[in-house]
């Protein structure tokens, strides 16, 4: 297979070998995936990386909107791309010190499952506001306000668990996700939208846009019949064109028989006293899946604070590796953020990436597993390096049990991590 790029605009001037590498996606619909090195998704990151994108996606969309400058942007720019700790901690203090008011609230929606740490980050950036993400998730008896297609995904039925009466506001609605290609999930959901809660303005914040020629017209076509504007930014935009046939089943396997002779301490560790949950299905109300407002910042920050003090006492040294999974990304990177050491970050995924050990080529390696919290969805995780990290923790929204977590600290004990921590924060 092979992807040509071609780009046409790059918002800050970031080098385009710092935004991703190419991998071989293990889906019929689309073969290529393009794995984000700022995400914190499928690759490890400095924990203030992928908070560091959202506020750069942010305030690209601000001054774009307003006119008005962003107070030291490119030094904001330049801590992100830092391989120094220091800079970029006070490059995201900078970021933390502007505020991004507009002249109206944005209701921001970000897109599950790998865009709703992205979308809360951007949610972060604006003094007022209401933030949302999908999900695939199904909640208990909970009613969805809306549904929509992802088309070319392996799990295409998106939900979105929206307060009513935040859509029927006329506020400008700013999707976000972390690449478009075609744009064709987002004018789905806008189509969706519209049809329910109709307003004259929506946003597309994407790190990456492809969208050719024709997807451009798509869009227009749509602003046109639907009387409505779409404005959409990106950090990155391009176009690509795909030669080859993509995979449509792994060739080889995901992991393998261990011969470690390391030692595994597993060691469960519950932080319901930091967040509130949910009490009849025990998802956090705070996770952004249930709709967030800006009154409730300060509650999830306080929460993460002290989650991180409680994780800190359980910190044995060395390289710390923290691992979210699946939709369940921003909470364990916020909490992630305020760790001491040497700490990464990135997270579980429901989506099969070919992993293959070559050079420039972004998964060399991974594992599947069952997801604890729902046994029937497979999760993969990508490239940790056999004794890459001293002590992991993973963080999982809901109550797991012993039994059903064993599989991934098997395979982490694997890695030759001498710690695995599973934390549940409900």
């Amino acid at each position: 297979m092979n992807v040509n790029l071609e780009i046409t605009q790059n918002a800050l001037n970031i080098p385009i070998n710092d935004f991703f590498n190419m991998a071989a996606r293990i889906n019929k619909k689309r073969g290529f995936l393009f794995v984000s090195k700022i995400l914190g998704k499928h690759l490890p990151v400095n924990p203030y990386t992928p908070l560091l994108a959202s506020g750069l996606l942010a305030s690209t969309y601000y001054e774009r909107v307003t006119g008005h400058s962003v107070n030291g942007l490119s030094e904001i720019r330049d801590g992100f791309l830092s391989d120094r700790n220091e800079d970029i901690q006070k490059a995201y203090e900078l970021l933390q010190r502007n505020s991004l008011a507009l002249q109206e609230a944005p209701i921001v929606i970000g897109f599950a499952e790998t865009a709703t740490a992205l979308g809360h980050g951007v949610f972060d950036c604006f003094p007022q506001g209401y933030y949302i993400h999908t999900t695939r998730e199904n909640v208990g008896d909970l009613v969805p306000e809306f549904n929509f297609k992802e088309e070319h995904s392996h799990a295409v039925d998106q939900r979105c668990y929206a307060n009513r009466s935040i859509l029927e506001k006329s506020n400008p609605i700013l999707l976000v996700d972390d690449e478009i290609t075609t744009g064709k999930t987002c004018l789905n959901m806008i189509r969706e939208l519209h049809a329910k809660y109709p307003r004259e303005q929506y946003a597309v914040l994407s790190l990456l846009d492809w969208r050719s020629e024709e997807h451009l017209e798509h869009y227009q076509a749509l602003e046109e019949e639907l009387g409505i504007t779409i404005r959409v930014e990106s950090l990155l935009k391009g176009t690509i064109a795909f030669e080859g046939k993509p995979l449509e089943r792994p060739i080889n396997d995901f992991h393998s028989a261990s011969d470690s002779t390391v030692e595994t301490f597993i060691h469960r560790i519950n932080l319901s006293s930091a967040f509130h949950s949910l009490p009849e299905n025990g998802y956090l109300s705070y996770s952004g899946r249930f709709g967030i407002n800006e009154a409730d910042k300060a509650v999830i920050e306080e929460s993460c604070q002290q989650a991180s003090e409680l994780l800190h006492k359980e910190q044995l040294g060395g390289k710390t590796l923290c691992l979210g999974t699946g939709e369940f990304m921003y909470i364990p990177m916020k909490i992630a953020s305020y760790l001491d050491g040497d700490i990464s970050y990135h997270s579980t995924t429901r989506s099969p990436i070919q992993p293959v050990k070559l050079q420039d080529y972004a998964i060399t390696e991974g594992f599947t597993f069952q997801n604890p919290e729902d046994h029937a969805i497979q999760h993969y995780v990508y490239n940790i390096p056999r004794g890459q990290y001293d002590e992991v923790f993973v963080f999982f929204e809901k109550h797991v049990s012993d039994e059903s977590v064993m599989e991934i600290a098997t395979l982490l004990s694997e890695r030759e991590i001498k710690t695995v921590h599973i934390v549940t924060c409900s």
